[in-house]
């Protein structure tokens, strides 16, 4: 068997990370989060008012996704090519496949924060308080694991890199 070796050109850059922090993520902790959003809907089944919550689970995360391809393709001018819509806590929505910069996610989250806060705070004419309230309360549901690992990573915000994975969340120094 002949091996052979792979030649890099000397334009090639090759990236190096180191392993700062790793955040595993425990499913106790999702069952019990996701027990959140059953209790609220059992309370909706009694109220007789089922579609509320299952609005909000279908609204709020096509909004987020819908924010992120805006941000990324009007303020950072590029196309998001590494990045998925997932479907596990605590990254539901959209999210990087790579390596991404801490500070980079933050700032985009922290938009993600506010305005669907304000989008949903200018349909409060139209749309029925209970409505608002379940879609408010989704947003910040999807929202809070995330800011949770943020506040687990901040003494790395500076320098780190965070890699996403199924069974954790990566935090690398360059």
């Amino acid at each position: 068997m002949i091996v052979r070796e792979q030649q890099l050109s000397k334009e090639s850059t090759v990236y190096h990370y180191r392993l700062l922090q790793r955040i595993h993520t425990k499913r106790i902790y999702f069952g019990l989060y996701w027990g959140v959003v059953a209790a609220l809907y059992i309370w909706d089944l009694i109220r007789f008012q089922p579609f509320s919550l299952v609005i909000g689970l279908i609204i709020i995360p096509l909004l987020h996704t819908l924010l992120i391809y805006l941000y990324y393709k009007l303020k950072e001018k590029r196309r998001l090519a590494n990045w998925l819509f997932q479907l596990r806590l605590p990254w539901i929505g959209f999210v990087p496949t790579n390596y991404i910069a801490m500070r980079r996610l933050m700032r985009l989250h922290l938009q993600l924060l506010w305005i669907p806060i304000v989008i949903c705070a200018c349909f409060y004419p139209w749309v029925s308080l209970d409505l608002i309230l379940h879609l408010l309360f989704v947003h910040f549901w999807l929202l809070l694991p995330r800011f949770i690992i943020f506040f687990r990573f901040r003494n790395h915000l500076e320098n780190g890199f965070l890699k996403i994975n199924e069974q954790d969340t990566s935090c690398y120094a360059q």
